[in-house]
């Protein structure tokens, strides 16, 4: 994945709302939830499961949340990308003096309409690969920040599901990891309720005397099926 500097706050949005201030976030935990799509774009459920039918994405359709934002300082790089075919990453770097972060949002916003719950599966399948780096054959320059995670979040932004997939360990130092995982989740979708099924990555760093920080996420294709469950 190339890194393409930028010299100030930029985004890009596919059908999403966004609100995010100029330094981004920083909760490990609760990043991934600043994107809104507006209620004409959510796809209705109910139709689907009243029929015995599955929702699988992106074959049947194109994710509707698929948001990309990125920022550097100074002697900085970052970039970032969402597709919603189901590709995504995100990537930053600094030298001394400078600092960046980048992250993406993927994934599908859902709508129950009816007056029944649904009791459903979710089932993520995601092929990915991250990297962190700490440059300049030093291992004391780690990233202040890198996620990776999966969540189910509803539309009164209540988490009721959530994977980390990859966190930073400063510990460790650099590290690397590339394959393919299908996280399940057992959902109930309640009447008149929408719901965010999202995939969401966070890198950040700032350079130093001690090294140059990178990390960089891509996914090389994300994939989610929604299924109603048999009893």
């Amino acid at each position: 994945m190339s890194i393409m500097p930028v010299a100030r706050q930029g985004w890009t949005v596919l059908g999403a709302l966004v609100i995010l201030s100029a330094t981004g976030c920083s909760n490990s935990a609760d990043f991934g939830k600043s994107v809104t799509v507006p209620k004409a774009r959510h796809t209705r459920i109910d139709t689907l499961f009243e029929a015995g039918r599955a929702l699988r994405l992106p074959d049947d359709m194109p994710f509707n949340l698929a948001d990309a934002q990125r920022f550097s300082q100074g002697d900085a790089a970052a970039e970032s990308t969402a597709d919603p075919s189901g590709t995504a990453g995100c990537s930053a770097s600094a030298r001394a003096g400078g600092n960046a972060w980048a992250e993406f949002q993927l994934g599908q916003v859902l709508t129950n309409t009816s007056d029944q719950p649904f009791e459903c599966t979710v089932t993520f399948n995601i092929t990915y690969g991250y990297r962190t780096e700490a440059g300049m054959g030093t291992s004391q320059a780690t990233p202040n920040m890198f996620a990776l995670k999966i969540h189910i979040m509803d539309s009164n932004q209540r988490v009721l599901k959530q994977m980390m997939l990859a966190e930073l360990e400063p510990a460790k130092g650099p590290t690397a990891w590339a394959g393919t995982q299908t996280p399940t989740f057992d959902v109930t979708f309640e009447p008149h309720q929408a719901y965010h099924l999202v995939l969401a990555a966070r890198v950040q760093v700032a350079g130093s005397e001690k090294g140059t920080p990178s990390a960089h996420a891509e996914i090389k294709s994300l994939g989610i099926e929604v299924a109603p469950r048999q009893h």
